[in-house]
């Protein structure tokens, strides 16, 4: 990919145009206001890069230092501006945007949807590019087929990428909803959401099983066993089997420390 010759100059920030295709989906405005701070005391450490769109300009990266130049109220920004064609930016921002550490796995996933679709990448080429293995390229992109309500819940970091899998097993959204509330409520881990999704499938053979036909309705909250992690041992513990004793929040906390160290 032949990239042109970069100019590094102060833009006016009114002719500056944030991302088209920006596979972010939503900006947490702490990081960048705690950035504003930085740049107000030792400048901008590191130009944003810019392709050119006539007379204005397009954001191929550096969007949040961008964000904390208008939080500061700045009217001009150092930049880089490059000539570059769609297909170089897209390649550009998503090389750039994987690294991220605050990336969520949907939004990765959102990145190599865009080089399959847009630059008709393969995965191999994908994985490659992007320094990932084909097997984690293939796994992120599943989750953009899973339900709404599980990318949702990934999205806003309620679940991890394994809880969401094991859920989707259960296929039935109004199945895999009631086991998500729960998991989301209870912190549950994969080996608990595991144990979950199982006990509820055997539940399911059995009562197939047991209908003439197979063509009985099973209702979603009947008698299905809920399990949590054990804050101990996070083991899965069936909900109202637990154990309970009563003791002050300090004691609780020192009794959890010491058993974890013990069992370290």
């Amino acid at each position: 990919m032949k990239i042109q010759s970069e100019v590094v100059r102060k833009i006016d920030m009114i002719l500056i145009e944030g991302p088209v295709r920006d596979s972010r989906m939503s900006i947490d405005m702490d990081p960048v206001k705690e950035l504003a701070e930085s740049i107000d005391e030792v400048g901008l450490m590191v130009p944003i890069l810019l392709a050119k769109k006539g007379e204005r300009f397009e954001i191929v990266w550096g969007h949040r230092r961008f964000l904390a130049h208008k939080h500061l109220g700045k009217t001009k920004i150092l930049a880089k501006v490059q000539e570059l064609n769609e297909s170089q930016i897209i390649i550009m921002r998503a090389t750039e945007n994987i690294h991220r550490e605050d990336i969520t796995p949907i939004e990765e996933a959102r990145i190599y949807q865009t080089l399959m679709t847009d630059e008709g990448m393969e995965i191999e080429e994908i994985a490659k590019r992007m320094r990932k293995s084909p097997g984690i390229v293939r796994r992120r992109m599943d989750l953009l087929r899973m339900p709404e309500l599980l990318q949702d819940a990934v999205q806003k970091r309620e679940i991890n990428y394994g809880v969401a899998e094991s859920l989707w097993k259960l296929g039935d959204v109004a199945r895999i909803s009631y086991y998500l509330q729960f998991a989301i409520e209870n912190g549950a881990s994969v080996s608990v959401v595991r144990t979950w999704v199982k006990d509820e499938q055997d539940k399911q053979r059995r009562e197939r099983t047991d209908v003439e036909g197979g063509g009985g309705t099973i209702a979603v909250n009947e008698n299905i066993p809920v399990f949590f992690a054990c804050m101990l041992c996070k083991g899965p513990t069936e909900l109202g089997k637990e154990t309970t004793f009563r003791a002050c929040p300090d004691c609780a906390k020192q009794l959890v420390e010491i058993i974890n160290k013990a069992g370290s």
